[in-house]
């Protein structure tokens, strides 16, 4: 209830003038800097209390925003994108506009399959092309790779969609033609690993299972 070095504020000026400046900066690596031109110890634990006291300032800001950000939006940006404020902005800006989109219901789902099913493998899965046994793996694969190696600005939700919704007939196609968990063990590994790559996808973007409709 008392701030009397006015911490909030310093936070708050921070990260609105990142973030309306459209200026990248990386807080974790500029805590770091800080803390080594301190007169005592400031070691990562300390550095992470403060940067989670930042990202504290950034969330509230957003919520507070007169454009009317939805909280499950700024929280999917966040969870990828918290130490650069500009960014966490641009991502929450393109990704209000997507939700609102009336294919959304066609978009998130799509995606969402491809994690459900994924997320508790705690193995990461290799991919043997020559292994495929339907003509909708070796067409999901191949459109992955080109999906992978696609130009992208880091953290763009709109450059990540531009390269996920073409995937989405060829997800839905995949998943109505093959049983993901297989008896065969390179064949469920091939499917698992598919899919987890296209979950990678967004990595560095949003985490998008915190989105409602997940």
């Amino acid at each position: 209830t008392r701030d009397p070095f006015a911490q909030r504020r310093a936070a708050l000026g921070l990260v609105q003038i990142l973030a309306l400046k459209g200026l990248d900066f990386d807080l974790r690596e500029g805590l770091r800097l800080a803390a080594e031109e301190l007169p005592i110890e400031t070691g990562p634990e300390t550095q992470a209390v403060c940067l989670d006291f930042i990202v504290g300032r950034l969330r509230s800001y957003l919520l507070e925003s007169d454009e009317g950000f939805r909280y499950d939006v700024v929280d999917a940006v966040l969870a990828e994108q918290q130490t650069n404020p500009a960014g966490v902005l641009r991502g929450v800006r393109e990704l209000s506009r997507w939700v609102s989109r009336p294919d959304w219901v066609t978009i998130l789902p799509a995606y969402a399959r491809c994690v459900r099913i994924t997320r508790d493998q705690k193995e990461r899965f290799d991919i043997h092309p020559e292994a495929f046994l339907d003509p909708a793996e070796s067409e999901l694969y191949a459109a992955v790779v080109d999906a992978e190696t696609a130009h992208r600005q880091p953290g763009s939700v709109d450059e990540f969609f531009a390269v996920f919704v073409p995937l989405i007939p060829l997800i839905n196609r995949f998943f109505e033609a093959v049983l993901v968990m297989a008896e065969d063990n390179t064949v469920r590994a091939n499917r698992l690993g598919l899919l987890q790559r296209i979950a990678a996808l967004a990595r560095g973007v949003a985490d998008f299972s915190r989105l409602e409709g997940f």
